[in-house]
């Protein structure tokens, strides 16, 4: 496996379409989710996103991560007044998020003082255990993502 640049931040848009999006948040809804710290997290076997992200980014396999420590993605529920304090995520190299929705207000991702503000289908893929990260607060409405991490 290549070794991954520790500054590694990538922005890439409509890498999944609204349709898929639309689905992944259903999956969610018709769930049981639970609550972790001010969000609800479903844990959820994306191979698919998995596959699509290694043949997008050859860099890291996510498919061989995945198999050797298990699925650690999730769709993520931010309810209004939800949010993260900037923090790194201490023995991890790799994170993604994928942004379900956009119709709320809040909850731009911020990753080494550089703001991303959602956008359905907009991925980032980011060194987690190296950039200072932090999700502002939703102030209006529900924000959904995808995400993962690996160590």
């Amino acid at each position: 496996m290549k070794e991954i640049n520790s500054k590694l931040l990538i922005r890439y848009d409509d890498f999944i379409d609204s349709k898929e999006c639309q689905q992944f948040i259903s999956i969610f809804n018709q769930s049981h989710p639970r609550w972790f710290r001010n969000t609800f997290v479903l844990s959820y076997d994306g191979k698919e996103i998995l596959k699509k992200l290694h043949n997008y980014f050859n860099f890291f396999n996510f498919e061989e991560m995945n198999h050797l420590i298990g699925s650690n993605m999730e769709i993520v529920l931010w309810p209004t007044n939800s949010w993260m304090g900037p923090h790194q995520d201490a023995g991890d190299k790799l994170s993604f998020i994928i942004y379900l929705n956009d119709n709320y207000e809040g909850g731009e991702t911020i990753v080494d003082g550089i703001e991303i503000k959602p956008k359905v289908g907009r991925l980032i893929i980011f060194s987690n255990g190296f950039y200072l990260h932090e999700v502002k607060k939703i102030t209006k409405g529900k924000r959904y993502t995808l995400i993962a991490w690996y160590s």
